[in-house]
């Protein structure tokens, strides 16, 4: 399927798909394209490295793995670091209250007092903590939505590969259901985060926990088997920074010898039935699109209560940078996440 046939197909089945804008002209394309090549070559590079390392034995990797978050950690940062303009960082959930079971931050909003609460799961091939940037990204949506955002950490690959993630999210989402059982909360996750979201929910389900008001997906990933025609299409055609040898790679460490379509590595293949209302924000431009695409079919299969929002050539997980478009997006979930809070408790599996 082509990525034009996906949108067909998607527009077919799922009425509540709505594109927010346009192609941008053949010239900016280009620009974009030969933008996107230079970034490919670099991250290929880094990819060989990884291989060579791993080769070399564990001790290698180890101190590669290493090397490359640090990386991460300085450059996926905003030019202009805000997150205590927007939010106020809080040392914990509150006195009285047990500590959570894994490393967690809290934000709430600095502007207005806090209704409700944002469940988020933070993104990074699975291999790298929660970066400057997404932890700006983090706060704006604490201020956006008016909401005490809850962001718990999870082990990584490839030194704790699936499903230590999603044990961890499922721990942090037990022990927040089991402090705060009344309060309304919505789930909110980016690209690789969102496969360990989903997991979770799918497995909290399962157990008989309660499930969130409402879910929020932003560039997700939800197919470690590549299946998505997309990830091959955007990466030859160089519409994306990333390659399909990338997603491959980490893929990889994250599984160690799991089966790439387990559900709980995939969540794709899992059940979506009883979920809450979700919210899906995609680009056409994203490597991971029809990702996105084939988990809406899913939800809709089975008659889940699902809105989508496809922008035209926006980069994975846009919503970090301080664009128009980004601010678009944040504004349109926010106000999602703020409806789904009023609406009242968790949804029962």
């Amino acid at each position: 399927m082509s990525l034009a046939g996906s949108v067909v197909g998607a527009r077919a089945s799922l009425p509540e798909v709505v594109q927010m804008d346009l192609p941008a002209p053949p010239w900016a394309a280009l620009v974009r394209r030969l933008a996107n090549r230079t970034m490919q070559r670099i991250v290929t590079s880094t990819m060989r490295s990884a291989l060579r390392a791993e080769a070399a034995g564990p001790e290698a990797l180890a101190r590669y793995v290493a090397g490359q978050r640090r990386i991460h950690m300085r450059f996926d940062a905003p030019v202009l670091a805000r997150v205590d303009a927007e939010a106020v960082r809080q040392a914990g959930p509150g006195a009285g209250l047990s500590a959570p079971p894994s490393p967690s931050e809290w934000f709430a909003p600095r502007a207005a007092e806090p209704r409700g609460f944002v469940f988020y799961v933070h993104g990074g091939s699975f291999i790298a903590e929660r970066s400057p940037r997404i932890t700006h990204l983090v706060a704006r949506f604490a201020a956006a939505a008016q909401a005490r955002v809850f962001a718990p950490s999870y082990r990584l690959a490839p030194e704790h590969p699936c499903p230590a993630a999603v044990d961890d999210i499922v721990a942090a989402w037990r022990w927040f259901q089991e402090t705060w059982p009344e309060e309304p909360v919505v789930a909110l996750a980016e690209s690789a985060g969102a496969a360990i979201l989903l997991a979770a929910l799918q497995r909290a389900r399962a157990l008989g926990l309660p499930l969130p008001s409402g879910v929020v997906l932003l560039s997700p990933w939800a197919d470690l088997s590549l299946q998505s025609w997309s990830v091959t299409a955007a990466s030859l055609l160089g519409t994306t920074p990333y390659t399909m040898e990338s997603l491959a790679l980490v893929a990889r460490f994250y599984l160690d010898g799991m089966s790439a379509t387990d559900p709980v590595a995939s969540p794709l293949f899992g059940a979506f039935d009883g979920f809450p209302p979700t919210l899906i924000h995609a680009s056409r431009g994203d490597i991971l699109y029809d990702d996105a695409v084939r988990l809406a079919e899913a939800i809709r299969a089975v008659g889940g209560d699902l809105t989508v929002r496809l922008w035209a050539d926006e980069t994975h997980v846009w919503e970090r940078m301080g664009t128009p478009k980004a601010r678009q997006s944040i504004e349109l979930a926010a106000d999602f996440i703020r409806r789904r809070l009023d609406a009242g408790t968790p949804v029962r599996g």
